[in-house]
Parts: C-alpha cells; structure tokens; sequence
C-alpha cells in the first residue's frame, strides 16, 4: 500500500517539480497544496504518513510555525514522517527546522538522487520501527518503549543508528523518563558535541529535572551558536520568568531583534514589561510586530488577537468602573483578526475572548449567549490558553465546575505543548486562574497528592514537579515544601528548579509550622547534613545568577 504524501509548496512551478520527482519512485499518494490552511483542511478527512513542506510559504506562516502549530492540535500522528525542503540557508532559518526535528532536511538546489536517497533512507527507517510509531499513534507509549528496546538488543543497520536512538529518547522523554533519555542525548553527543537536536534534546531533560543551573550553563554555552543563538536566548527568560525575575527575563529578549522574535517570544516579553509596569512599552511591542507582519494575514491576525488579549488582561487588572477603553481596543482587534476567518479554532477562541470581554463588564446575558454557541463545546483541539480564558468565563458566571474541567484540561493540553515560552506563560496563567477563582487550596492538595503518588513509586523527579507547584501555590503549607525537601533528598537533587536543599530548609524554618512538621524539618535537616559535601556544597541559587550576569 503506498504511502500518502503530502506536498506543501507555495511556488506552483517548484510543486509540480517535487511532485514529477517522487512519482517514479512508485512509493507514493500524492496529494499538493501551496500553504499549510489547506494543508489543514485536508488534515481533517484524512492522515498523511508523510508531510514534505517547503519553509517559506508566501503570506502566511512558515513551514516550522504550521508544523508546530499542528503537532499541537493533534493534527499530526506521532508517526507523521516530517520532511523539510528550503533554498534559505540563513542560521535562524536552519536553526528554526532543525529545532523541529525532521526526519529529511534538504537544501535547494537539489538534485533528484539526493531526494530520492534520503526518502529511500526514511523509509527504510520507517519500516524498521512500524510497530514502535503504530503503537505511538494508539497512545501507547510503554509499548513504544518496549518494542524500541528490543529493537536496540537486535542488530540495528549502522544507518539507521541515529535515526532509531532519536526515537528512543523521544519515547523516554514523552514517558518521563527525563534521566534515561538524557543519558541517550549524551551518548551522541559523545560522538559529536555538535548535533543540535542531542543538545536540545539533553537541555530539555535538565530543564524539566529541574537542573535549572545546569540547563543554564548549556543555553549560555549556545548564545555563540548561531544556529541556536535566539532560541537560547528565549530558554534562558524563561528561566528567569518563572523566578519572576522579569527584568532579566526582559534583558535576555532583548538580545532577540523584534523581527524575529516568535509569536510566544513575544508574549513572554509583554508579559515581563506588563510584571513591571512598562504597560505602554507592552502594548507598543506587540503593535510593531502587527506592522511587521501586515503582509503575512495569519501572522499579522495572530499578533491582533496577542494584543486584544493584552488589553484584556489589563482590563482585568482594573477596577470595573476604569475597564471601557481596555475592552474597546480588545474587542476592535478580535473584530480585525475575525475578517473572513474561516479556521474553526480560532473562530472559537475569538468567541471566548468575546465572551469573557461581556463577563468583565458583568454582561451575564451576552456570555450566556456566545456559549451557547454549538463550536463553543468542540473542544478536542482547543489549546491551553483558550481553555484558561474559557474557564475564567465560565467560572465568572457561576459555571465553577465547568470551569475546574477546563482548567484540568488545560493543564494536560500544557503537558503536549513543545514551545518552552508557551508552557512557561500557559503554567502561570493557569496557577493565576485558580488562585483568582479560590480554586487555589484545592488545586494544590491534588497536586502534593499526585505528587505523594509518584514519590511512592520511586518516580521521584515527577513526584518534584508536583510538590513544587503545590508549594508554589500554597507557601503557606508547609508540608508542601517538607514533601519537596524530602523528595530531593531522596533523588540526590542539590538543586530544583530555583531551590537549593539549603535554602528551602531555612525557608521553611522560618515560618509558621505545627509541632509535626518542626520535628520533620529538623530530621531533614540531619539527613541533609549527614550528606554536607553534596548537599552544603557552596552553592548559588538559580535567581541570584541570573541578576549577577544582568549586572
């Protein structure tokens, strides 16, 4: 059965080129479509084993931003092979396509051995490993995982080495398997210090361990990478951002020139102007990336709506009574954006924005209204921060367990995003959420439960994720940062995130804490000590580098 193939090229002349091309070949259904909205469309009715896309696509977005944008919504199966062609050699534009991981990058002028060799190598690869992406494509990652290792214990052909190692870290890694997939990326970079997708790979691992300095350390190692430079940039406020150190956060993208600052990029930045005040400064970035975009609709209607949202969440800062100019200018821009909008989700998600809009003025009757509309329920493919401005409507009017299902959902969607500056921004958004509909002690408790779970089951670098965000949320409760404590103490984790061990000790020794926890502290404390040269070892907290390199 041949496999279906799809071709996305905006030049009609270089896709009829591709197309006459891999015709011979005798492998292929092939169908052509010159941006990635029809791509889309297509994508609805029907599943391409193959996706080959140029990067440029004329006045829409890129190929990079369309393959992204569709993993995301779940368009794209796991076993979606990913080919890239493009004549720009440009760093950020190779950096960009590489950073998505494809399975075949070619650069233009091609000839057609070289395209016909490397489809002939991904198919070979494709058919070694057909059960292990079947059973991705059916949810089943522990399969994935079981099938890939006896595939490692059997006679891998040396060409397909990197590919089938590839595939078994990104399995380690959807399973959060965070150290064993490292231990994989380390591996080829053993070989080769220089493979890119291996060092994003391992940077990835050390970020969601919580090896926050670790992951610091490589991301500055690659600022002088001209193929990563921006996106290291862009790892590194994130960093900072969630350590609300907004100013370094702000100095890290400053280093990124506004044109080529990315859609969450740009988010992050107005978000750390807004953290400190510089409203103005906000809402002039995201109008200058609007001018540079007029010529590209989709991207130029992504701006609009990144801007209506700004001036909704100022509303939302305001009293009632100071709200009419904020929610003016936002309802103007999603009108902008809504001109001949034919995309599904994103009709939905100007409907909720409209929607919550009316639930800041108290308008009841209008919030009831747009939900009832029949796509306000579709929500298979929303994405995260959709969902989030969902539930603060829903909630505003009083739907509270709607609103508790929107936000779980929510957080599991955030768990799929692969943009680092989208899930960074998404997290806080939703902890602000739940906090401002009181939601805040009971999200926490199932947090630190999960995370008691995890610990349980020696799942200790999850188990610190989850006691983490519960302490963040509840830093009141101490047993929340006992639980963290002794989580890392476990692991042998000096370092979480923008803890030390030392430091989260004295923290919580001076605070309030019951007779219980003041005797769980101070044995802790023992077992901490009794380790010193690991755990005392002269350390600096993530946050106090990340102010000392901004000076």
């Amino acid at each position: 059965m041949p496999y279906r193939l799809a071709i996305i090229e905006d030049n009609a002349t270089a896709r009829s080129a591709i197309r006459s091309h891999l015709l011979p070949m005798g492998e292929f259904e092939i169908s052509s479509f010159s941006n990635g909205s029809e791509l889309k469309a297509a994508l609805r009715r029907q599943n391409f084993e193959i996706i080959l896309m140029d990067f440029h696509l004329g006045q829409g977005r890129n190929g990079v931003e369309w393959v992204q944008q569709l993993r995301q919504s779940q368009f794209i199966r796991p076993s979606t092979g990913i080919i890239f062609i493009t004549a720009d050699r440009l760093p950020q534009t190779v950096g960009q396509i590489i950073d998505t991981q494809p399975d075949l990058f070619v650069i233009k002028p091609y000839n057609i051995a070289t395209l016909t060799r490397g489809l002939k190598h991904y198919l070979s690869y494709r058919s070694f490993v057909k059960q292990a992406l079947d059973a991705l494509d059916n949810n089943d990652a522990e399969n994935a995982l079981r099938i890939i290792n006896q595939l490692d214990s059997e006679q891998t052909p040396g060409r397909l080495k990197n590919d089938v190692v590839k595939l078994h870290a990104r399995i380690l890694f959807q399973l959060g398997k965070l150290l064993e997939a490292k231990k994989l990326y380390e591996t080829v970079l053993a070989h080769s210090d220089k493979v890119l997708w291996a060092q994003w790979g391992k940077i990835k691992c050390e970020y969601l361990a919580g090896n926050w300095s670790h992951c610091r350390n490589e991301l500055s190692d690659l600022m002088t990478n001209s193929l990563a430079r921006d996106k290291a940039f862009e790892w590194l406020a994130c960093l900072c951002f969630e350590q609300e150190a907004w100013s370094q956060a702000e100095f890290y993208l400053d280093h990124i020139k506004i044109s080529e600052l990315s859609v969450p990029a740009t988010r992050l930045k107005s978000l750390t102007y807004q953290k400190q005040d510089k409203v103005i400064e906000g809402i002039e970035l995201l109008q200058k990336k609007r001018d540079y975009n007029r010529s590209t609709r989709e991207r130029f209607n992504e701006f609009t709506v990144e801007l209506a949202e700004f001036y909704l969440s100022i509303a939302e800062q305001q009293p009632k009574t100071n709200r009419d100019e904020s929610l003016s200018q936002a309802r103007r821009l999603i009108g902008i954006a809504s001109r001949a909008q034919v995309d599904q989700q994103q009709i939905q998600k100007k409907d909720y924005l409209l929607a919550f809009a009316a639930s800041l003025e108290d308008d009841h009757d209008k919030v009831t209204q747009i939900l009832s509309l029949e796509h306000m329920d579709l929500l298979s493919r929303t994405d995260p921060a959709t969902l989030t401005i969902a539930a603060k409507t829903h909630n505003a009017i009083g739907n509270s367990e709607k609103a508790r299902e929107l936000l779980a959902m929510a957080h599991e969607r955030n768990h799929l995003v692969g943009n680092l500056a989208s899930q960074t921004l998404n997290e806080q958004v939703l902890t602000n959420a739940e906090l401002d509909m009181g939601m805040a002690e009971e999200r926490s408790l199932e947090l630190n439960n999960t995370g008691m779970r995890l610990f349980i089951g020696r799942d200790y670098i999850r188990a610190m994720y989850y006691f983490y965000q519960a302490y963040q949320m509840q830093p009141s409760t101490a047993a929340f940062g006992l639980n963290l404590v002794q989580c890392m103490l476990e692991s042998r984790h000096a370092n979480y995130r923008s803890y030390t061990v030392p430091a989260l000790l004295s923290k919580l020794d001076v605070g309030a804490l019951n007779n219980s926890n003041r005797k769980r502290l101070h044995q802790l404390r023992t077992q901490a000590q009794a380790e010193a040269s690991f755990f005392y070892a002269e350390q600096t907290p993530d946050n106090e580098n990340a102010q000392d390199s901004a000076s």
